[in-house]
């Protein structure tokens, strides 16, 4: 994998490389490659508001972690901050399915169970240090992907059978950014609730990116077609999706960038997911530096990260390398014995042979992974069952389990922040029946059936549940990018 430092001293040496055109405008019509600078990334200064203070040794750190470069240092041995940082962003991925309606029962299956100015704490995650900023919504218009949206079996619901729930925007508060050395915008994708069949029933075809109008620069980027419908699909007649969920990110990212930057702070921008989740934040990651959402108006980049948790191929080789040649920092977390993220492209992918990859990449059904990866072994923990399905093997919760517990190739497993071993269990069977934890001991209570006024049981309305940014706010920082 290419090498790429982003977060460079403000003693930078500059690069004077050609700028690089793209085929779909955004705010400044073009984009320089960043891996040849013609400026260096600085953080930048406000004389009408007060910085947030941190001290420069965790700041340096933070920035190490960040940067792709470090991180082999960083895995081998695992270091302490990077895994604490790992587990946190994996949590607000697992979040995604904690908070999801995925109740067919339900009127509102396929909607967010908790409204967003009280995400967090709702999950009882308040010490996480982030407030949601805005709802993701994804749209399955184009039938590409007809057994990943979870419906209700209500026939005249008010919730649109047609649009999910995909994820979320959120910010870290001051006490975090403080910590961070950065306001830290972090995007968090859902992945499926469904089966693992899920991979067979999206279109496994590449297609480019520039047919869904994504900014490119080479018609032969290509992603797995299934992804990019998710992530560009719309609804119109849905409030919800009137927008796709594309759209909604790049403008809400936009509006955030804008505030954070006005007021001098330093940005940074990680996404995360698990699964199908992971395919879509690297497809937006690769979105947002094409479009040059991280381009400040002075001229400053903001940093993209992405940490994927068991993540299936997303692209072809061209993808990759333009996906890293935009600067994008990409870590993969997975379990070595789950089958994900060995598709699609179980035959031609990034360990084809040189020759055969040049011809192959031509063709709809050459993938390959990205970035730098850490493979887990669940085999290592004492506290997994002997034998799991494919279905526990790719468990959020089982791969954070690893995380805590690697220290680094070769070294005992053992937890370093203690983390909850019944969480094992919260949706799955994994850890030893000897712990006395029951599987899938995580439930609503009644199954979220209540009594009314009349002692009638029945599931509550849902009410002020949802958010998204107004219509004619997303069309203004669309325009900025000129997408529309």
């Amino acid at each position: 994998m290419a090498s790429i430092k982003l977060n460079l001293p403000l003693h930078v040496y500059l690069h004077y490389r050609p700028i690089t055109k793209i085929s779909t405008p955004n705010k400044h019509g073009w984009r320089h490659p960043k891996t040849d600078r013609l400026f260096p990334v600085i953080s930048t200064t406000s004389t009408t508001s007060k910085p947030i203070e941190t001290t420069s040794s965790i700041r340096e750190k933070q920035s190490e972690i960040k940067d792709q470069n470090n991180w082999p240092s960083l895995l081998k041995p695992m270091d302490p901050l990077l895994r604490s940082e790992l587990i946190r962003y994996g949590e607000m991925a697992q979040a995604c399915y904690d908070s999801f309606d995925n109740n067919p029962y339900s009127k509102y299956c396929g909607s967010c169970k908790v409204p967003p100015k009280t995400f967090f704490q709702d999950l009882e995650m308040m010490d996480l240090g982030y407030d949601i900023t805005s709802y993701i919504y994804s749209s399955n218009t184009s039938n590409l992907i007809p057994n990943f949206f979870t419906k209700s079996i209500h026939p005249d619901g008010p919730w649109s059978p047609m649009v999910n729930w995909i994820g979320y925007v959120a910010i870290s508060n001051d006490k975090t950014t403080a910590r961070l050395g950065k306001r830290d915008i972090t995007i968090a994708w859902r992945g499926t609730v469904t089966k693992l069949e899920w991979m067979e029933d999206l279109m496994n075809f590449l297609k480019p990116v520039s047919a869904q109008k994504l900014a490119s620069r080479d018609p032969n980027i290509k992603v797995m077609a299934g992804f990019l419908h998710i992530y560009t699909d719309k609804d119109q007649s849905c409030p919800y999706s009137k927008f796709s969920a594309r759209e909604q990110v790049l403008a809400e990212l936009t509006r955030l960038t804008n505030i954070y930057a006005q007021k001098g702070e330093e940005i940074s921008i990680t996404i995360t997911g698990h699964s199908l989740g992971s395919a879509l934040a690297i497809l937006s990651a690769y979105d947002i530096a094409e479009c040059g959402v991280d381009i400040l108006d002075n001229m400053h980049e903001i940093p993209i990260s992405v940490f994927s948790f068991s993540g299936p191929r997303v692209g072809n080789t061209r993808f990759q390398k333009r996906l890293e040649g935009l600067g994008v920092k990409v870590l993969r977390i997975f379990n070595v014995h789950d089958k994900v993220p060995n598709v699609p492209g179980i035959l031609l992918n990034e360990y084809t042979s040189s020759i055969l990859r040049h011809i192959a990449d031509w063709t709809t059904w050459f993938y390959s992974h990205v970035g730098e990866e850490l493979a887990l072994d669940h085999t290592k923990s004492p506290f997994v069952k002997e034998k799991l399905d494919l279905a526990s093997m790719h468990n959020l919760e089982l791969l954070l389990h690893l995380l805590d517990g690697y220290h680094g190739k070769g070294t005992k497993f053992w937890l370093a922040s203690g983390r909850d071993k019944a969480l094992l269990n919260k949706h799955d069977n994994i850890l030893k029946d000897e712990f006395l934890i029951p599987p899938n001991w995580s439930q609503v209570q009644n199954k979220g059936l209540r009594k009314n006024r009349n002692g009638i049981w029945e599931l509550p309305e849902q009410n002020g549940i949802e958010d998204r940014m107004r219509p004619e706010d997303v069309d203004l920082h669309l325009g900025k990018l000129g997408l529309i």
